[in-house]
C-alpha cells in the first residue's frame, strides 16, 4: 500500500536487464555501473541483483566502502578515480580497482605507495579523452603514462579505457573519430585489455572489439536513445522497467471553465473539468518543470498533468478516469508508462529523474 508516495524496485527485472547486456557483451567481460546509489535505485540490493556480473562500478571510494562494509567478496572499480591523496591508501588496503585520468594521479600513486606495503598489486584502468572532453590523458601522453604505470612494482595490470560522448546519436562523426582516436593509440599496446562500451555504445554495437563493457542506465530498464526513435526504445531491446513510482490520489476538485489550477496559473481550465491532487511534487524528486500534459496513469487509464509541480503535490485531469476516487493509485512512471517517456517530456534526462527520487521517499523492493 502507498501511503503518500512509494518507489517499488524490481529486482527481477534489473537481473533480466544484465542479461540483455550480457547478451549484446557476448564474451565480453561486464562492469555493472551502481554508482550514485545505483542511479537512485539503492546500492546494496541493486548490486545483490546483479551479482551475475564481473565486477561492480562506482564513484569513489566511499561508494566502494558502503558495498565492501555489507559483505560484497565482488571486486569494485572506482569510476571516477582518485580525488584526493588520501583515497590511495584505502584504495591499497582494500584492493580496489580504480581510474586513472591525470598525470598528476599518477604522480601521486608514485608518492604515496612507495610508503605502502601490499597484500598483492592492483589493478588500474588507464583512461584516455579521446574526444569526451571531460575527464582522460590526452593521447599524445597516454602510451607513455601506460608504460610508465605498468613499469611499477604495485601495478599488477593496466586496463584501457575511454568514454564516448555521443554514441546515443547514432550519426554523430564524433563516434568514428573516438574510436579511430583510441585505436590508433591501443594498437601500440596490444598487451593489455579495452573498455570502451557504456549503455549506448553496447546497443549500437560502437566499440565492439573491446574487451570489457559498462552498462548503467540500461540496467534500470531505460534506453540510452531518445523515446522519439521508436525503433530504439527499451522495449526494442527486451528491457524491464526497475523502478515504478506511485503517489495517491488525495483530493479532487470540480472546476469550471476558467478556474485557475496551481501556481502562476500555468493551466487555465478550457471547460468544466474533474481536476485530482496527487501526494507528489518535486520535494519528492518528481520534476518540478513538468509541463501541462505530460503523461500519468491512474487505474490504469492515461491522463495529464495539469499545472504547475508543487513542492508535495501535482495536479491530474481526470476526465479519462471517471471513475477515480480519493485514494486511489497515480503511476508517474513504471511498467505501463515508460520513464524515457517522461523524460522526453520534461526534458530531464531518465538518468536524472531516478537519482533524484527524494529520501523520504518509501522503497519497497520485490523480486
Amino acid at each position: 500500500m502507498i501511503h503518500r508516495v512509494k518507489s517499488t524496485i524490481n529486482l527481477k527485472a534489473l537481473t533480466n536487464n544484465l542479461e540483455i547486456a550480457r547478451s549484446h557483451a557476448k564474451n565480453r567481460k561486464i562492469v555493472a555501473v551502481i554508482k550514485a546509489n545505483a542511479y537512485g535505485h539503492g546500492l546494496i540490493p541493486a548490486a545483490e541483483a546483479l551479482q551475475a556480473a564481473d565486477i561492480y562500478g562506482v564513484t569513489d571510494v566511499n561508494e566502494a566502502d558502503q558495498l565492501t562494509a555489507a559483505g560484497t567478496d565482488k571486486t569494485i572499480l572506482i569510476l571516477q578515480g582518485i580525488i584526493e591523496r588520501a583515497d590511495i591508501a584505502r584504495i591499497a588496503e582494500a584492493g580496489y580497482q580504480v581510474v586513472i585520468h591525470s598525470l598528476k594521479q599518477i604522480s601521486w600513486l608514485e608518492d604515496e605507495l612507495s610508503n605502502i606495503t601490499l597484500t598483492k598489486p592492483l589493478r588500474f584502468w588507464l583512461k584516455m579523452n579521446s574526444g569526451m572532453g571531460r575527464l582522460g590523458i590526452m593521447p599524445a601522453d597516454f602510451t607513455a603514462a601506460y608504460q610508465n604505470l605498468q613499469g611499477k612494482p604495485w601495478c599488477q595490470e593496466v586496463i584501457l579505457m575511454t568514454h564516448m560522448a555521443n554514441a546515443n546519436l547514432k550519426d554523430s562523426e564524433l563516434n568514428q573519430q573516438q574510436l579511430d582516436t583510441f585505436s590508433e593509440i591501443t594498437k601500440q599496446i596490444p598487451e593489455a585489455a579495452t573498455s570502451i562500451q557504456a549503455s549506448s555504445a553496447l546497443l549500437a554495437s560502437y566499440g565492439e572489439s573491446a574487451d570489457w563493457v559498462r552498462p548503467g542506465i540500461m540496467l534500470y530498464g531505460s534506453s540510452p536513445f531518445a523515446f522519439s526513435d521508436e525503433q530504439s526504445r527499451r522495449e526494442s531491446f527486451g528491457l524491464q522497467a526497475v523502478m515504478t513510482l506511485q503517489a495517491r490520489l488525495i483530493s479532487i476538485q470540480d472546476c469550471k471553465a476558467g478556474d485557475n489550477i496551481g501556481y502562476c496559473s500555468q493551466f487555465i481550465c478550457p471547460h468544466d473539468m474533474r481536476i485530482g491532487i496527487v501526494s507528489i511534487g518535486y520535494a519528492d524528486g518528481y520534476p518540478s518543470n513538468a509541463p501541462n500534459g505530460t503523461p500519468v496513469l491512474i487505474n490504469g487509464k492515461r491522463t495529464v498533468t495539469t499545472g504547475r509541480v508543487s513542492m508535495d503535490m501535482l495536479a491530474i485531469d481526470l476526465s479519462p478516469a471517471p471513475d477515480a476516487q480519493i485514494g486511489d493509485s497515480v503511476t508517474l512512471w513504471g511498467d505501463d508508462l515508460s520513464l524515457d517517456e517522461i523524460a522526453e517530456h520534461t526534458g530531464i534526462l531518465s538518468y536524472n529523474l531516478t537519482c533524484s527520487i527524494a529520501n523520504r521517499v518509501a522503497r519497497e523492493y520485490k523480486n
